[in-house]
């Protein structure tokens, strides 16, 4: 039988948002869509407003962030830039531009430009914090809590700072000091959601009343997010809740539909709840959205092969076989299945 699709605890999950989905992944909340007449009439009150006003760095920065917020980093740079050719003395501008490094891969160079904000301010925390994520990204994992530490004496109360050696002990599978710095994180700051999700996910095989406890208000938080919905959904599967679990699925594929939420269904009604048919359809439904899940093509089958639909209990094993020749378990329940 194939396991339950399990959750991933890769420290770089909350770093950035994931492309693709996994069979392991934990996805992000996507951002809320906005009409294109609204965006149009972001970006034309502020032009209207640099007509007027060419030098207005204040403009340049508002514009940059409405760039980035849809996702053209290019001119979000560029407008930064103007910002800093007109003045070059705000921190702040220089935080931006790294960010938008950063977002493009450009590491070194966000790096350097973090480097011309210290030498600013040099008590900017959130410079240092910035650094610190930069050397959790390159595995400098020394550098990276010295960076946090460095925040932390000149903002003992800092929760990102605390995330941040949380995310570095994570990456080095010390979950004692990963938790402990997630738990000030929170302690620091009620609503930090991330925090939340990592405590959820490295509860999970802890203690799933706790995880399924800091899920939830991760979700408190950000309700919709899809990140935070499949793991309470899998703390549900595993504590053998499973009607909170089906009714957070659905909730998931009304947000987004993929092939996960429908493939854990079938897995609930295949294996705990016995109910086959049911979870034929599931399985079905994961196969429409990726018509290679290789899974749901060999849960299905065993699905026929339990309700006596041999030919087509044959028809998904060989399928199964067809995208993985080495899939002994397949090979196995096909030889079944042809006997009888």
């Amino acid at each position: 039988m194939n396991k339950i699709l399990t959750l991933s605890f890769l420290a770089a999950l909350l770093i950035s948002c994931g492309g693709g989905k996994t069979d392991t992944e934990v996805l992000e909340t996507p951002i809320t869509d906005t009409s294109e007449s609204e965006k149009v009439a972001e970006f034309r009150a502020i032009n209207d407003l640099l007509k007027q006003d060419i030098n207005n760095t204040s403009l340049y920065l508002k514009r940059s962030k409405l760039y980035l917020k849809y996702g053209d980093l290019s001119l979000a740079v560029d407008d930064i830039d103007r910002a800093l050719k007109i003045d070059s003395t705000q921190p702040e501008y220089y935080l931006l531009k790294a960010e938008l490094l950063k977002n493009q891969d450009k590491l070194i160079e966000s790096k350097q430009v973090l480097d011309k904000c210290m030498l600013l301010d040099n008590d900017n925390v959130p410079a240092r914090i910035e650094l610190g994520w930069l050397a959790l990204i390159a595995r400098d994992y020394k550098q990276a809590i010295n960076y946090a530490d460095a925040a932390l004496k000149i903002d003992i109360y800092n929760a990102e700072a605390y995330y941040l050696k949380g995310m570095v002990f994570e990456e080095q599978r010390d979950t004692t000091l990963a938790i402990s710095s997630y738990k000030t994180a929170i302690e620091q700051e009620n609503d930090f959601y991330n925090g939340y999700v990592h405590l959820g996910l490295l509860h999970f095989y802890i203690d799933l009343d706790l995880a399924k406890g800091y899920l939830k208000n991760a979700l408190r938080l950000q309700p919709e997010s899809l990140e935070a919905l499949y793991a309470y959904a899998m703390c549900c599967q595993h504590n053998e809740d499973y009607n909170e679990a089906i009714e957070t699925y659905h909730k998931i594929l009304k947000i987004e539909e993929y092939r996960e939420p429908y493939f854990n269904l079938g897995y609930i009604h295949q294996v705990y709840l016995k109910v086959y048919d049911v979870a034929i359809d599931y399985y079905t439904k994961a196969i429409a959205v990726e018509p290679r899940y290789l899974e749901a093509y060999y849960n299905r089958g065993l699905c026929y092969e339990e309700t006596k639909q041999y030919k087509l209990a044959e028809k998904d094993l060989r399928q199964a076989l067809k995208l993985n020749p080495q899939y002994t378990e397949a090979a196995l329940a096909l030889e079944r299945v042809l006997k009888k």
